[in-house]
């Protein structure tokens, strides 16, 4: 996680927020349905700028991650939020003992999962801590189909370690291969401007492909959910 503490240091989280923050209301709003009702596990929640948007209707949120500077801008900025709650995943501890039993009706994961090392233990963790009926929303702007995806590889790998550069339909299969039903694919585009000026201080190199990213590639979303008994 070197490269994600040096990130979050530097403040690029702000550069990351600016270029998805569009994409995760739009994804909030349509996909997620979350009221006053609703326990939300955000898997590899950054800095835990999305727990803002992923409460306001009220549900309870729990942001998971393993970076140590992450969670602290988390708790130092969104502590006070009454609703939400921020957790450090310990290089030594599991999914599954970090979350002590705890069940959710939603997993959120925002370019997350292709970072996780051994992908089909984690997918089955987080099956498990759903309710029946509880629904996985991911969010990926790093995948096969699109035409910067080679491009981003490269600087991500060299910055972050190897993510698992899966296409919307290796998603599809991996998730039903371990025990998740109804998985559907989206894309999402930002609706807003591209602003260079959120990018101060990058290479235009780097502004150039992020332009490409957010404006023209988008977000590949996918949900897929957990069936409730007899149905």
């Amino acid at each position: 996680m070197a490269g994600f503490e040096d990130l979050y240091n530097q403040g690029g989280a702000v550069t990351w927020q600016a270029g998805k923050e569009n994409v995760v209301h739009q994804v909030v709003e349509l996909l997620l349905d979350l009221d006053e009702s609703s326990r939300v596990l955000d898997f590899g929640c950054g800095t835990g700028w999305t727990s803002e948007i992923l409460t306001a209707g009220g549900a309870r949120y729990l942001g998971i991650d393993p970076s140590e500077e992450g969670i602290t801008q988390a708790g130092r900025r969104y502590g006070d939020i009454a609703n939400a709650r921020f957790h450090r995943l310990r290089i030594d501890e599991s999914l599954t003992e970090a979350l002590h039993g705890a069940k959710f009706t939603h997993v959120f994961a925002l370019d997350a999962l292709y970072f996780v090392p051994d992908l089909e233990t984690t997918l089955r963790a987080l099956r498990d801590c759903l309710e029946p009926g509880g629904r996985l929303v991911m969010i990926a702007h790093l995948y096969r189909e699109s035409r910067v995806a080679d491009d981003m590889v490269d600087t991500v790998t060299r910055e972050h370690g190897l993510p698992q550069f899966l296409s919307g339909v290796q998603w599809r299969i991996l998730l039903e291969r371990n025990g998740w039903s109804g998985v559907q694919r989206y894309r999402f585009y930002d609706e807003h401007p591209f602003n260079p000026a959120a990018f101060i201080g990058h290479p235009p190199e780097a502004i150039s492909l992020a332009r490409q990213l957010y404006e023209r590639e988008g977000a590949l979303v996918i949900t897929a959910g957990i069936k409730k008994p007899g149905v």
